[in-house]
């Protein structure tokens, strides 16, 4: 049979039992956890007083109940400064944590703890211990003495403090840590209105509710302890510079779970929400690139570095079929004693510079006109074209073109058309160019097509069919039509054996292939003439 309180029991027994579980939770996770100490210690003080008043509640005698009112005093005058060290802590009050307050904040309890063991002899915190022969069950009347009152004013100013920095800061409070904050504004109500209630003889056999009401409250901690991330890194950045970067910023605890974000992340991945809050976003972050998250590092990797030191990595990161390439900063985040605790990922749209330097290396390479690879990248694929003829013993042709009086066309219709006109016949050449022909824009009105495996003859070919798609299509314009024609000369590499120098081999064609274009010019343009020999390319030994 159970006594007439046996729920009651059960209740205060799972309360203590939840504590403990939270101390192992956070010392098994220390390193992952910021104010370890402070949080098993505060766990420990709620385990000692649930127990404790389910042990006096199941006392068979006086001397019984006084001793389990003892052990419940090892833990219960500690228990409302540690919470107020804890909010301060999650509302990043750290600078205020001085070891002067931490100090004053303990004396008060440690001269109750020392009171309370000592009543007998002096009776300043209990003035009477007496059996209450009214209750259901073995219960004592205690008459309070003057130190129970000091210390009831010191545990009242701790928890309306807490309650009071907590709404001070709910206005300025990020929405995703406004679950936590609830939370803990509920842990410090609760047993506010139950000491009211207690003080004012409201309970049923004058027994205490807080142990009762602390399974509620402690089942709250452990839940918003274990899945939203109350004492992981929080401190790190919630301040105005924080919330107004530029740059999205991600704080993750060791196992990649999401601690904190600031507007300009949520921006990034839009699917970010207070949902994520004490969760992995390995999940998320695939959804928008290829690219893995940042791995962490190994214990003591950037000790060399320093504490601040990052990784940076550059990705493609695509949202709604839109794409963006954003520069990649991880940054280990560590504790006082340098023992890592988490990490800042920091994302910077990089997209700008990405496509100047695009821009600069598609420059570099190619005519900004026209797009046809420039006088110095044709220089060295010629290079490398030859190169490979001559290792495999093919031929190698090039032809040399330019507009037939182009000046004419630039003076008639402006430099506009001009330009119109170097793309007209851009795009004419590239029709009928095979894919392996290397084609430049040579300077000027003037280009160049490289021809690997052509002779001379199959060259001469090539650029009758290059001359007749120029003269058959006229360029349309606002004025009219426009009849442009140019002027070929082609000259050949026949290669005998051997490696040769490519780049003395490449200018030899080009001059050969110029005199030939200028004879093609002295006989009426529009026309295709051939260089006289074809050069023959043999080893430099």
């Amino acid at each position: 049979m159970g006594t007439p309180y046996s729920a009651i029991i059960t209740l205060i027994v799972t309360a203590g039992v939840i504590n403990v579980l939270m101390g192992i939770y956070v010392l098994s996770n220390r390193s992952k956890q910021s104010m370890v100490k402070t949080f098993i210690v505060f766990s420990a003080c709620c385990a000692f007083y649930t127990f404790g008043s389910a042990l006096e509640l199941s006392a068979s005698s006086l001397e019984e109940i006084m001793f389990w009112i003892k052990i419940q005093y090892i833990g219960m005058p500690f228990i409302p400064p540690i919470n107020l060290l804890l909010i301060m802590h999650f509302l990043s009050m750290d600078r205020y944590l001085k070891r002067s307050l931490r100090m004053g904040l303990f004396l008060m309890p440690a001269i109750t703890l020392a009171l309370v063991m000592t009543n007998e002899a002096h009776h300043l915190y209990y003035r009477s211990v007496e059996i209450n022969t009214e209750a259901a069950i073995m219960k004592a009347n205690l008459a309070a003495g003057p130190w129970y009152i000091i210390q009831g004013a010191f545990t009242f100013g701790c928890m309306i403090g807490g309650v009071v920095l907590l709404i001070r800061h709910w206005s300025r409070m990020k929405y995703s840590y406004k679950l936590q904050t609830l939370t803990m504004l509920v842990g410090l109500m609760l047993p506010l209105i139950g000491d009211f209630v207690y003080l004012g003889g409201l309970t049923p056999d004058g027994l205490d509710p807080i142990p009762v009401i602390m399974t509620v409250t402690s089942a709250l901690y452990l839940w918003v302890l274990t899945s939203r991330g109350l004492l992981n890194v929080v401190p790190i950045a919630r301040d105005n510079l924080f919330e107004s970067m530029r740059d999205g910023v991600l704080v993750l605890d060791l196992d990649n779970k999401l601690v904190d974000y600031n507007p300009a992340a949520a921006d990034i991945m839009p699917e970010l929400s207070s949902y994520w809050i004490g969760k992995s976003i390995e999940s998320q972050w695939s959804l928008h690139t290829d690219n893995p998250l940042p791995e962490l590092s190994v214990e003591g990797r950037y000790e060399a570095e320093g504490a601040h030191a990052s990784k940076r990595q550059q990705i493609l990161w695509t949202v709604r079929e839109h794409s963006r390439y954003y520069e990649i900063r991880s940054s280990v985040v560590r504790k006082k004693n340098r023992q890592e605790a988490g990490r800042l990922i920091t994302m910077i749209d990089v997209t700008d510079r990405v496509q100047l330097e695009e821009r600069l290396r598609e420059l570099a390479y190619h005519d900004g006109l026209t797009g046809a690879i420039n006088r110095i990248h044709f220089m060295a694929r010629s290079e490398e074209l030859l190169s490979q003829s001559i290792t495999q013993g093919q031929p190698l042709s090039i032809v040399l073109f330019d507009i037939d009086y182009f000046k004419r066309i630039n003076d008639a219709y402006g430099h506009h058309a001009g330009d119109q006109a170097l793309l007209h016949v851009v795009e004419l050449t590239r029709r009928v160019l095979r894919p392996e022909d290397v084609f430049a824009r040579y300077g000027g009105e003037e280009f160049v097509v490289a021809m690997p495996g052509l002779t001379l003859s199959e060259a001469e070919a090539a650029a009758h069919r290059i001359r007749s798609e120029i003269a058959g299509h006229p360029m349309h314009t606002q004025k009219g039509p426009i009849s442009i024609t140019a002027s070929f000369g082609a000259a050949a590499a026949e290669v005998s054996w051997g490696e040769s120098d490519a780049r003395s081999g490449v200018n030899m064609l080009l001059k050969a292939a110029d005199r030939a274009l200028y004879a093609a010019k002295s006989s009426g343009r529009n026309t295709v003439r051939l260089a006289e020999n074809d050069l023959v390319l043999s080893s430099k030994n």
